[in-house]
């Protein structure tokens, strides 16, 4: 993960500290990923859980050249915009950062970040955030990821491979916490679940994958039997139903493959793609290049829009949900190329509109040069890491403007934003 802070340090030696030692500070703000920032001696102190304006008892849990971490031991003054978290696991396991604070409170902290990334690293100023979308704030995510060895089954600590126990996640939809409870309840004891995946759409099929042993079959598909499982891989094997779930959106049909990438958060992915066809209606384009289209989900939605849209995916996987997709839709002016986006991207001309939703490291070096040799009229950016887009908006604005920037919270209790921003070439 990136750190990007700004250090301060006293050259003299006063700001040394040790691993556990205890300190009363003030929290004066957050950082980027949600954690409190204190002072002491001059040496920045970055606080797991603490909220700006605390007054907070800390333990520091590693020091560095620059600055140290520290966790907190007691509250002492608690910030009228903390909570208390009805999650057992709050603190353990790395998936809410958040979930302690008030929700108006974490998006303010999330537009104030994204705006800071794009004017520091982005060079852009006078930051217009056109809109903030979000909606529910639990039982949001449509997929999840148990891992397990032979005692425990749950998720990580933060930042470790150790495991965290867990009966419940407050994240996931109600009908896969049902399913994951049932599998823990029926698991035998020679049974063992290295890895647990359960996916639902929101025409509730719902999708199983484990690695690991299970020592009877029958027994286990029977049980799952009273869910609406369409689809069960035990070790990479199709072993019940299809080989994917069926999900819908704005009318339009997708099979998501086992491998294949797909929003987690079924309304605020709508929110997402209408703000992106809310732009394309209004233009008449003829062509528009999708890269790492993934299951081809933006493209289809674009396709009444456009004469022509091309996708680009890497993922095997992806690609074949992705011309499933086309068929089953009755699509015929869009196409999908699998293979690296920075291999295919060279042999485009005479694009009028790029489509890019890259992975949290954002464009490579070859993609964003392409982009600006291929030039279109404009560029839709679709990003799941700040730093990173405003990094690659640094190059794209010596060509292009930023005409609307949007908020996602595709990933409330969690410091994560997903944002939109659409360019016109100057």
């Amino acid at each position: 993960m990136v750190e990007f802070f700004v250090f301060l340090y006293n050259k003299d030696g006063r700001g040394s500290m040790k691993e556990k030692e205890e300190y009363e500070v003030v929290i004066e703000k957050q950082d980027h990923f949600g954690q409190g920032i204190a002072k002491i001696r001059g040496v920045l102190v970055f606080v797991k859980g603490a909220l700006p304006k605390e007054v907070v008892r800390i333990q520091i849990t590693k020091t560095r050249k620059k600055f140290a971490n520290a966790k907190v031991i007691e509250v002492l003054c608690p910030s009228q915009k903390r909570i208390l978290s009805t999650c057992p696991y709050s603190g353990q396991c790395g998936g809410c950062q958040l979930i302690e604070q008030q929700y108006s409170s974490q998006l303010d902290f999330k537009e104030v970040k994204v705006r800071e990334l794009l004017e520091r690293y982005g060079k852009l100023s006078s930051i217009d955030i056109s809109s903030v979308c979000h909606g529910k704030t639990m039982q949001y995510r449509n997929k999840v990821i148990f891992h397990g060895n032979q005692k425990k089954i749950g998720f990580y600590y933060e930042k470790t491979n150790s495991l965290v126990e867990v009966s419940d996640c407050m994240l996931i939809e109600k009908e896969l916490k049902n399913l994951y409870q049932k599998i823990l309840f029926e698991k035998k004891q020679e049974d063992r679940i290295d890895q647990l995946m359960l996916r639902i759409t929101s025409t509730k099929e719902i999708m199983v994958s484990l690695d690991g042993k299970i020592t009877d079959l029958s027994q286990f598909l029977d049980m799952l039997g009273s869910f609406p499982v369409q689809s069960v891989f035990i070790n990479n094997e199709l072993v019940f139903g299809k080989e994917y779930i069926t999900e819908k959106v704005f009318g339009f049909r997708f099979q998501i493959r086992r491998n294949a990438f797909f929003q987690v958060n079924y309304e605020m992915m709508q929110a997402l793609y209408q703000i992106v066809i809310n732009y394309y209606k209004k233009k008449r384009y003829t062509s528009i290049l999708d890269l790492y289209c993934g299951t081809g989900t933006i493209g289809i939605l674009l396709s009444p829009y456009v004469k022509k849209v091309t996708g680009i995916e890497v993922v095997t996987d992806a690609v074949q949900s992705a011309n499933q997709n086309k068929k089953i839709n009755n699509i015929s002016n869009i196409c999908f190329l699998e293979g690296k986006v920075e291999d295919r991207i060279s042999q485009f001309q005479n694009i009028d509109s790029i489509v890019v939703d890259p992975p949290r490291s954002g464009l490579d070096q070859v993609t964003i040069e392409s982009i600006c040799n291929i030039y279109p009229q404009s560029i839709t950016y679709i990003s799941c890491d700040p730093v990173t887009l405003a990094r690659d908006l640094s190059i794209l604005s010596k060509k292009y403007n930023v005409i609307e920037i949007h908020l996602v919270d595709m990933f409330p209790n969690t410091y994560h934003i997903e944002t939109v921003v659409i360019l016109e070439r100057k």
